[in-house]
């Protein structure tokens, strides 16, 4: 093969790409049996981003980050770089399957990983085209490769709407549009490119709600489209923060994400509960039923609307005539006595089994907050 480094020999052709010529290579000595893949800069207009992409692979180290073997000029003057070879080829080519939710959040916890350790680096690397076709797969392993078009905070580039912006479906909505000046926030844009592939990891399907909150769409959340596993709930969660059309709504970066993640995983490995009160809840004393909301069980009796939503906890009414706060929580006190015959405090909101009958107790005025924020609705 032609204009390729002395030291290593042509295998086979790869697809090829819009900026370069790509093979499967290995070492002319036959010391290393190893394959590794050779990417050759074929337009040389766009010799700035293949080294920048040099610079950034031959600085990060981390499992989850494509490692560079050996880069510089071909014998005809072409840059080059020589990769190690993911034998899966990308997330785009071989989506994994998961059994469960915890499995598919784990392996996603491996690609927002590599990505904080490129965004924790100093100066911070940001990639910008994170997409599944730039997620490759080595031995069962998500690696992040092809930081063609990063952004490097001190390289002094500027970020225009001619200049980088990545994959329309995945690419955060303040790099699609208008120039991106000094606050534009490259980090927390790579976070909303994770949410996507996120999304895509369960479904396949690309979440295309460019323009609008992924809390506003029930019918498109994994709890939804796949109700057999409740704890899709909890991934739901974090899809939601990650997609928010506000960039100042997200996590400013990966490594804040990747807590999130963390403890997302820890919550599903503690077979824990969202607390959303639309999804099923399977029992915790027989594990066959679900629980059900206590005061819609056994009907409204009278009482008129029982339980206050968000809005009406956050915001109670205030009666200027007369200045007293009304107790929001009266109907559903007055429920609680006559489901149970215990007048509690603070709207107590009892869950029933509707299998074995075991009973849940909560309080809202009990919570760190005092009216249940992270209660859904």
């Amino acid at each position: 093969m032609a204009d390729l480094p002395p030291e290593w020999l042509w295998v086979r052709d790869l697809p090829e790409g819009g900026q370069a010529h790509t093979f499967v290579v290995k070492r002319a000595s036959g010391t290393d049996s190893t394959l590794y893949v050779l990417k050759r800069l074929k337009n040389p207009e766009r010799a700035d981003y293949f080294e920048r992409e040099i610079q950034a692979c031959t600085t990060l180290d981390h499992p989850n980050i494509l490692k560079l073997a050996q880069h510089g000029q071909t014998p005809k003057g072409k840059l080059f770089l020589i990769a190690e070879y993911c034998e899966g080829g990308s997330l785009a080519e071989g989506k994994p399957n998961f059994d469960t939710p915890g499995d598919g959040l784990r392996f996603f916890q491996q690609i927002v990983a590599g990505v904080a350790h490129a965004h924790s680096h100093q100066p911070p690397i940001c990639h910008l085209d994170l997409k599944p076709e730039n997620i490759l797969l080595r031995h069962g392993r998500p690696v992040v490769g092809d930081f063609g078009i990063c952004f490097i905070k001190d390289d002094q580039v500027t970020l225009t709407k001619e200049g980088p912006r990545g994959s329309m479906y995945y690419c955060a909505p303040e790099l699609r549009n208008p120039k991106i000046s000094g606050v534009a926030r490259p980090m927390a844009a790579d976070v909303y490119s994770l949410g996507k592939i996120l999304y895509w990891l369960f479904t396949g399907d690309v979440y295309d709600g460019h323009e609008e909150d992924y809390a506003n769409e029930a019918s498109r959340h994994l709890a939804h489209l796949l109700p057999m596993h409740a704890q899709f709930a909890f991934i739901d969660e974090l899809v939601a923060e990650t997609v928010r059309r506000n960039v100042t709504g997200r996590p400013s970066g990966a490594p804040e994400l990747l807590d999130r993640v963390k403890r997302t995983v820890e919550r599903i490995d503690a077979a824990g509960h969202v607390l959303d009160l639309r999804v099923p809840q399977r029992c915790l004393y027989c594990a066959v039923g679900t629980y059900q909301l206590a005061h819609e069980r056994f009907g409204d009796r009278g009482y008129g609307p029982l339980f206050p939503d968000i809005e009406l906890r956050r915001n109670p009414p205030y009666n200027a005539v007369q200045p007293v706060q009304p107790d929001i929580y009266e109907n559903l006190k007055n429920a609680a006595y006559a489901i149970l015959g215990s007048k509690g405090r603070g709207g107590p909101l009892f869950l029933v089994c509707d299998y074995c009958g075991n009973v849940q107790y909560f309080r809202f005025d009990l919570t760190k907050d005092g009216h249940g924020e992270n209660w859904r609705p």
